[in-house]
């Protein structure tokens, strides 16, 4: 995973991102706002051994900053409160949040050297999200 740190990823396509967004209940107008933007993403490891995950768009930063394995509460950008936790798995970064209701969202992103996917499931919704970042040289 270290080659892959401090590197910048911007989405350039979405399949089904809308459909897991209703999915999780965010209201329509967040879902319009957020499905029309690319942000770009990087994962940055800190001086303590931590790892901050950074989401850019022309709107606003958001930063989760993590230790591989150990549970965190997250603000998710839509304002829900989840609990989350990362591992790797070679070169994927797989979290799991899980929100208050018990509903579990699994987000996979694999890294490689000129993309980022990002495949989002969750339990119930038969429904597989994908959304692919490339590489901003």
């Amino acid at each position: 995973m270290e080659k892959y740190l401090g590197k910048k990823y911007k989405l350039r396509s979405s399949h089904n991102f809308d459909e897991y967004l209703k999915f999780i209940e965010v209201g329509l107008l967040s879902r319009k706002l957020v499905t029309s933007l690319s942000p770009i993403s990087v994962l940055t490891k800190n001086e303590d051994g931590s790892y901050s995950l950074t989401m850019i768009t022309p709107i606003r930063k958001v930063v989760i900053t993590f230790q591989l394995g150990v549970e965190f509460s997250e603000d998710r950008p839509d304002g829900i409160k989840v609990k989350s936790t990362m591992h790797l798995d070679g070169d994927k970064l797989i979290q799991t949040q899980i929100e208050s209701n018990g509903r579990k969202s699994t987000h996979v992103r694999e890294f490689t050297d000129k993309l980022l996917t990002v495949t989002t499931t969750a339990e119930g919704w038969d429904g597989q999200c994908i959304r692919i970042y490339e590489l901003v040289e």
